[in-house]
């Protein structure tokens, strides 16, 4: 990939996705393992039971391989972390490291979509998904699925070329077998696709994917076997206990429709009807869309849903997207097409106004997080910070909502998040601050609440909609409320 690629709608996505990652710096619980895992690569290198996945598994196991990538190229920031910048920005540059790679996979799709499409379309697809609020804001998430776009956005660039049939195969092998078991259905139609085309034939699709699928699955299970202590194959796992087990549906249940009148709509936003458009507008489009399409199908029989499983394929569906805008832009002079050409700057309008709303709200979705920042910042302003070791205590909804090994401090700060504890035990445990959910604990006295994210309240009346772009200067207000609280242990429980 030749630098001809950073052009200005390469370059506003990438801005959009450094602006969401210092927004929101936070992560949860669903990004917890691969986030805990860079860092302690980092940290503890080959001391394995110092990890945090030692003590806190999770359901299934997840591989080490993309939490390894990211740490490696993070390594140099790290080595430095002292003399630049403090640990918990660590945070923040691990984060844009994992984006700028989903940048290049996106800017990949950009080169194709110019040689293919031309670039209008290629420009267009940049700045559609600059727009969009879930790919920019989960490109720097370390989340299996982010991974997974990361190299199924290469795969996406190859299809759309299909000029390079053996080095598709084999990344949707590496994104199906290391990263997401449920990219399996999606590599099936891409390779169905393949072989209808007649850019492989039967042979050679079969020996380079059984191939490819050897090393991945070699390269996870020697990896992955070492981080966890014991031999096996995480995906294979992933797949045993959403298919065989059937168990997803524990996390909560979506019906079958949700993913295209839910997920979609608020993944795609203003270009969902723009795909449409495309679809119908720009022949070449259509294979891809509706194979994507198909494997939303297929992934709808699964009980949970998430808009995050949806990810990878996004791009594809932008890039029918930007078909239609290209279409638009290419006969904006036409009297014919004012009125599409009004629409979809309406469309893009909204696509904006709606990114930025979502933005707002996020920022408040992680008390965890920022409550441990303000307790290192209470006990810094208190003195109190060299008087003894302190020890915190950890509640599950903090820990699930921002708090990480990142945002840790050294010596004398020690950490717990064990699981059970009654309220009227904390105070006999040797803890001397609490990050909890409940606002009076016996021994504890409260110091501070941080304020989580209720809901989202529009005004119904003009006059209610000056009232509240007088106070927040915006046409609407954000409902908070305290749901994490900073304890700090009584003198005479001492």
């Amino acid at each position: 990939m030749h630098m001809g690629f950073l052009d200005s709608s390469a370059l506003a996505l990438l801005l959009v996705i450094v602006v969401h990652c210092l927004l929101v710096p936070y992560t949860k619980v669903e990004e917890s393992f691969n986030l805990q895992a860079i860092h302690d690569i980092l940290v503890f290198k080959t001391d394995i039971g110092e990890y945090d996945h030692m003590d806190f598994p999770g359901v299934v196991p997840r591989s080490f391989l993309g939490a390894a990538i990211i740490a490696a190229v993070s390594s140099p920031f790290h080595l430095l972390k002292h003399a630049c910048f403090p640990k918990a920005a660590m945070l923040t540059v691990v984060r844009l490291m994992l984006g700028s790679i989903c940048w290049l996979a996106m800017c990949r799709i950009q080169q194709a979509l110019r040689k293919q499409y031309g670039t209008t379309c290629a420009k267009a697809f940049m700045l559609v998904t600059a727009m969009q609020f879930h790919l920019p804001f989960y490109m720097s998430r370390t989340l299996p699925n982010t991974f997974a776009l990361a190299v199924l956005g290469l795969a996406i660039a190859d299809w759309i070329e299909g000029q390079h049939p053996r080095r598709l195969v084999s990344l949707l092998a590496v994104a199906t077998i290391v990263f997401r078991c449920d990219m399996l259905p999606l590599a099936g139609l891409v390779g169905l696709h393949m072989l209808l085309t007649k850019q492989i034939s039967i042979p050679a699709g079969l020996l380079t994917g059984a191939v490819a699928a050897a090393i991945s699955l070699g390269m996870t299970v020697v990896v992955d076997s070492w981080f966890w202590q014991r031999w096996l194959w995480p995906e294979g796992e992933v797949l045993w206990f959403n298919t065989a087990q059937n168990r997803s549906g524990e996390w909560g249940t979506m019906p079958f429709h949700w993913y295209f009148t839910s997920a979609l709509p608020r993944g795609l936003l203003g270009a969902y009807p723009l795909a449409v458009l495309g679809l119908l507008w720009e022949p070449r489009v259509r294979p891809h869309v509706l194979l994507v399409a198909v494997y939303v199908l297929l992934y709808s029989f699964l009980p949970h849903k998430e808009v995050r499983f949806l990810l990878p394929v996004l791009p594809v569906l932008n890039i029918a997207s930007a078909a239609a805008l290209a279409r638009i832009w290419d006969n904006r002079l036409k009297q014919a097409w004012l009125l599409p050409g009004l629409a979809a700057c309406l469309l893009i309008l909204g696509s904006t106004c709606a990114t930025s709303v979502m933005l707002t709200v996020s920022r408040h979705n992680y008390p965890g997080g920022h409550a441990l920042h303000e307790l290192h910042k209470w006990q810094a302003s208190n003195g109190t910070g060299s008087k003894g070791p302190c020890s915190v205590h950890i509640d599950v909804l903090p820990a699930m909502t921002g708090v990480s090994r990142f945002g840790e401090l050294g010596y004398p700060w020690t950490y717990s998040k064990e699981e059970d504890i009654p309220l009227e035990e904390l105070c006999h445990r040797g803890f001397t601050h609490l990050l909890s959910t409940a606002p009076n604990v016996t021994g504890f006295a409260q110091v501070t609440g941080v304020a989580g994210y209720l809901g989202l309240q529009i005004p119904r009346s003009t006059q209610q909609l000056v009232k509240v772009i007088q106070a927040h200067g915006l046409p609407f207000s954000i409902t908070l409320a305290p749901e994490v609280f900073i304890l700090i242990k009584q003198a005479s429980f001492m």
